[in-house]
């Protein structure tokens, strides 16, 4: 008992023990001490939170404990735990451990189980003495504080590790919207730029126009002199276009302050807009008993645009048709897309057509001078789709108005393909100035 070299080295254990960098060195380390006095017995060292790959406790050891819970409450309270060869036979386990003796030394941490020394001896092996046993648990409670503290240690170390992949992640995302921003202002700053460019394009052509449009009025009025019927006759086309040009200029300046407005960009199926749009007009289409047929090719219709600014444009269209169309019949909308992919909707009425004074300025607002005509035979006052020109406009689509005496009117409008990533599909993107209407 005097001479136990377990305990007559257990001061140079602890120094040895204290040096280990590791829990699975200062794990192997404990192995290897004890192991090395109790050569009659097998050891393990088993710490509990360790990951399971470094768990040591035997599998028929755990199922033991498992089956018998109030010995683990007694190594929980820092109590020895002995299982002999006749309580541990039902337990799957090695032949070799059939008569096996067992001792379990828990090791506590702050009030809990941290670690679990096993001394396992084989039926024909001495078992431990009562020394070698306190020995060993004395060893237990000395090693307590080192492994607390490898604990500890590792415990940073996997936090350290986690804070410092956060940060570099945080950095990486720091990087990207920096990126961004950079990409954001250097997009605002060229359409600012482009805007400019228009603002100063329409200064330099509403001048010349007018110029035009000045001199061509006095000619008319004879000031320079008599002039023909045919001479007069050529002169009100040219002051007529020339009207129509300086009211495109006016609509790009407004077109251009238009464009400073964010678009509320999403992905979504025309037909669904159509649908929902033709809806909130159900009540207007009922009072006149109307009906809507939808002729659309069989595919999908999605898009990317400004939903809600389309929404309110397809509903002004519907409105006029609704207005102009004979009670009892149909609104006929056809949706296709054509050859570059861009979608081309089509909404036509068999009542009323548009009369030639309100068609020529159905797009006008009142930057252009030209105030709207007002009602004709049953058309409400204020017929205008300017809405609908400047939301397909802003779009980079196009719009036309065909209306023909006996064939009622067609309203059209075409929006180029967008894909995801930004790139049109088509190369009619920008915003087409030249107003299309019969």
């Amino acid at each position: 008992m005097e001479g136990s070299s377990v305990r007559g080295q257990q001061k140079d254990s602890i120094i040895q023990l204290n040096e280990a960098p590791t829990i699975e060195s200062f794990q192997a380390q404990i192995v290897r001490i004890i192991g090395s006095e109790l050569n009659h017995a097998e050891v393990f060292f088993d710490v509990i939170d360790a990951e399971p790959r470094a768990r040591q406790l035997p599998v028929w050891i755990r199922s033991h404990l498992e089956r018998h819970p109030a010995l683990t409450k007694k190594l929980q309270q820092g109590e020895m735990v002995g299982i002999s060869g006749s309580e541990h036979a039902a337990a799957p386990r090695p032949a070799a451990a059939v008569q096996s003796n067992v001792v379990l030394i828990p090791i506590l941490s702050d009030a809990r189980l941290a670690a679990i020394i096993g001394l396992v001896s084989q039926a024909d092996q001495p078992v431990p003495s009562a020394e070698d046993l306190e020995s060993t648990r004395q060893l237990a409670y000395e090693v307590s504080p080192i492994l607390h503290r490898l604990q500890e240690i590792q415990r940073l170390r996997r936090e350290n590790e986690e804070f410092a992949a956060k940060a570099e992640n945080a950095a990486r995302e720091a990087e990207e919207i920096v990126a961004l921003a950079d990409n954001r202002n250097a997009l605002a700053a060229t359409l600012q730029m482009r805007s400019y460019q228009q603002i100063n394009l329409a200064h330099e052509l509403r001048t010349p126009l007018a110029a035009i449009r000045g001199y061509s009025r006095m000619i008319l009025d004879g000031r320079s002199g008599p002039i023909t019927d045919k001479q007069a006759q050529y002169l009100r086309v040219v002051t007529d276009n020339t009207n129509r040009l300086i009211a495109l200029v006016s609509w790009m300046s407004y077109i251009s302050a238009l464009s400073g407005q964010s678009l509320k960009l999403s992905t979504f199926d025309f037909r669904d807009l159509w649908r929902e749009c033709a809806e909130s007009n159900r009540e207007q289409l009922a009072k006149k008993s109307l009906r809507t047929h939808e002729h659309f090719a069989d595919e999908s219709f999605g898009m990317i645009g400004d939903r809600e600014r389309l929404a309110s444009a397809l509903s002004e269209v519907i409105a006029l048709a609704i207005n102009l169309a004979a009670e009892g019949s149909a609104l006929n909308a056809h949706l296709t897309h054509g050859r570059e992919q861009e979608l081309n909707f089509k909404l036509s009425e068999t009542g009323q057509e548009i009369p030639a004074d309100m068609l020529k300025n159905i797009f006008d607002r009142p930057f252009s001078g030209l105030n709207n005509p007002l009602a004709h035979g049953g058309v409400s006052e204020g017929m205008s789709l300017a809405d609908l020109y400047d939301a397909v406009g802003l779009h980079g689509g196009r719009v036309f108005v065909n209306s023909s005496p006996g064939q009622g009117a067609t309203f059209l409008f075409t929006l180029p393909a967008v894909s995801a990533g930004g790139e049109e599909n088509s190369h009619e993107q920008t915003i087409h100035s030249g107003r299309r209407r019969r």
